[in-house]
């Protein structure tokens, strides 16, 4: 039964996959690429699940398990709704617990680290993780009102993953012979790719956002742009909004005298950018500008950081770093 059930999620999977990949270009890369990561998972996990292996009997595959599925469905989640058009680098940090999984699966094999219980507990925190990410998938989504029809993927396999663990570690039973994990995962999938078939027939954009699409009914000429540009750059160097931590893209926009959507046009299709980096953008040149002067020599970085608008310290440094290729302190001590 559970072959059965592996060959019809392969063969849906590819179907979505593919028909996907045709119009790629209609959607915003970020979230087209990582749900093409998390049809991939699913299609990885039903040929090499552990006893079920399709291509090598009694194989257990193991970095092909739910964990690298959990990992791209949490990026999707964190992307969708979010108005990036890139990929954010060190959101590479977030593959680790499935790194980690892999390693302690790899140490589980060999007969040295065999009931060893410091890779026990490792794999336990690890297990957790992975739980703590879906956990945080439901709390976004029904926070900030993103894609809900994710629940009903989401929640089943946090479900599944709460039993099976619960029942091995609490209840000291073993469902092997049900099969709860792999059968679980795999009519979830199964369940999640109809429900994509069906969705792409009858509103593809349902599924994932369109590129650019909200912006298709602008009537704005080059000329208006151009001016818009100079006018919020001006308005920036003059004002210097951005020290504001709190500012938001309507209030600028209604300083320009244009709509929010207008705005939100202007920065992301014409400029190429985000409006909280178009904003870290003149906070960094704002920090560089403070350290030389002689009013902040007894600033601390972080002080000078808050004066103009970072609100927090991790975003401070990493937005420097993107920016500029070192730390602040770094370039601090080199430009002395």
């Amino acid at each position: 039964m559970l072959t059965i059930i592996q060959i019809v999620a392969i063969l849906q999977g590819l179907f979505v996959g593919v028909t996907l990949f045709k119009k790629r270009q209609d959607y915003k890369q970020p979230i087209f690429w990582l749900f093409m990561g998390c049809i991939a998972s699913v299609v990885l996990f039903a040929i090499g699940d552990d006893e079920h292996n399709l291509l090598v009997g009694s194989s257990n595959w193991f970095f092909f398990h739910e964990p690298l599925l959990i990992t791209f469905f949490f990026l999707f989640v964190r992307y969708s709704g979010a108005d990036r058009s890139t990929f954010d680098k060190t959101d590479v940090l977030f593959f680790l617990p499935y790194l980690a999984y892999i390693v302690v699966e790899s140490l589980d094999d060999v007969p040295y680290f065999e009931d060893d219980w410091l890779l026990e507990v490792l794999d336990e925190i690890i297990e957790f993780s992975f739980l703590g990410m879906l956990l945080y998938c439901i709390y976004d989504i029904l926070k900030n009102r993103k894609e809900k029809w994710l629940l009903v993927f989401i929640i089943p396999i946090a479900l599944v993953l709460v039993i099976d663990e619960g029942a091995k570690q609490f209840l000291d039973i073993q469902y092997s012979f049900l099969d709860i994990d792999s059968y679980g995962v795999f009519l979830i999938a199964i369940l999640l790719f109809y429900f994509v078939t069906y969705r792409l027939i009858i509103a593809p954009k349902a599924i994932l956002a369109s590129a650019n699409h909200k912006y298709k009914a602008s009537n704005l000429s080059p000329s208006e742009v151009e001016s818009t540009i100079q006018s919020l750059n001006r308005l920036m160097m003059e004002q210097q909004l951005f020290k504001n931590q709190k500012l938001q893209v309507g209030e600028v926009a209604t300083q320009l005298g244009i709509s929010r959507q207008q705005l939100s046009e202007i920065l992301n299709v014409h400029m190429g950018i985000r409006f909280q980096d178009f904003l870290n953008q003149h906070r960094v040149e704002a920090f560089i500008e403070c350290l030389q002067q002689e009013r902040y020599q007894n600033y601390t970085l972080l002080g000078i950081a808050t004066e103009v608008g970072f609100s927090s310290k991790s975003s401070f440094n990493s937005t420097f770093k993107k920016l500029k290729g070192v730390t602040p302190s770094q370039y601090r001590k080199r430009e002395i």
